[in-house]
């Protein structure tokens, strides 16, 4: 039998990444609007399997670091590399194809579409019948359809709505929309989410679920970004933490360490 803290050391180890392969690298990255720099010559390294959380007050830049990261946004300076690819060299429409997926703060679905085939949408990136096999129906794209029904209903089985797969989504509570789109990310089978703002409008009961769904995607091997405002919550499940402020990162550490850092307590978290 275990030790407490035997216990405890399995516990802190599960947390850390097994590989310390890098999924993605973001050096030196500046972007401006006119007069504005929203970020400046921001650099960090995301390890496969990690969770990284950017946490920061408003205007901090951590929306446009990740629309830079999905292509959203074109990188005015410095590099982003996903998988070796330098993303300044690829084009936008191709970025999710290599493996990244944004989920966005608002999850816009599509209102003249059942909550399963809101899902399918995502799977349609990896879809093998062509054009003509599909405006023909022929067996290729009927069985590639009834594919994606099936992967659409197992991410829809995994955020817990499988019993709303025909439901109009506008029916649902704002919470089970947010889980719609996350399941419709998924279903993308990209190896890196990004997370804007995910809690945003959540009660307390669906912020314990998501965070669950989380870790959960964690060890199945995903590799996840998340920009949030509730530290409290975000530093519970993240192995790693950056802090933007105006523009600038001020700090990057695990979740202790930046609880401990002053220039984060004094610029965002503050003494409580």
């Amino acid at each position: 039998m275990k030790t407490d803290s035997a216990v405890v050391k399995d516990a802190v180890t599960s947390k850390k990444v097994a590989s310390d392969k890098l999924l993605l690298k973001v050096e030196d990255v500046s972007m401006r609007f006119g007069v504005l720099a929203v970020l400046k010559g921001v650099s960090f390294s995301v390890p496969k399997g990690n969770i990284l959380v950017i946490i920061g007050p408003n205007g901090a830049g951590k929306s446009t670091l990740l629309k830079l990261i999905s292509g959203l946004l074109s990188l005015q300076e410095g590099e982003i590399w996903f998988k070796q690819h330098r993303l300044s060299k690829i084009p936008p429409h191709r970025i999710s194809s290599l493996g990244i997926t944004q989920l966005f703060q608002d999850v816009q679905l599509f209102s003249s579409m059942s909550v399963i085939e809101n899902v399918m949408v995502g799977c349609h990136l990896r879809t093998r019948a062509g054009f003509l096999s599909a405006g023909l129906k022929l067996p290729q794209a009927q069985a590639d359809e009834q594919r994606i029904l099936k992967r659409a209903m197992s991410k829809l089985s995994l955020v817990g709505l499988e019993q709303k797969a025909w439901d109009n989504p506008a029916g649902l509570s704002w919470g089970q929309q947010k889980l719609v789109g996350l399941a419709r990310a998924l279903a993308t089978g990209s190896d890196l989410l990004l997370l804007d703002e995910p809690y945003s409008g959540l009660l307390a009961d669906e912020i314990d679920k998501l965070n669950q769904l989380i870790l959960q995607l964690q060890r199945q091997g995903m590799t996840i970004l998340i920009v949030e405002h509730l530290t409290d919550v975000l530093m519970g499940i993240g192995n790693q933490v950056i802090v933007l402020d105006y523009g600038e990162k001020i700090a990057e550490g695990t979740p202790d360490e930046i609880q401990r850092n002053k220039r984060v307590i004094d610029a965002y978290l503050g003494s409580g």
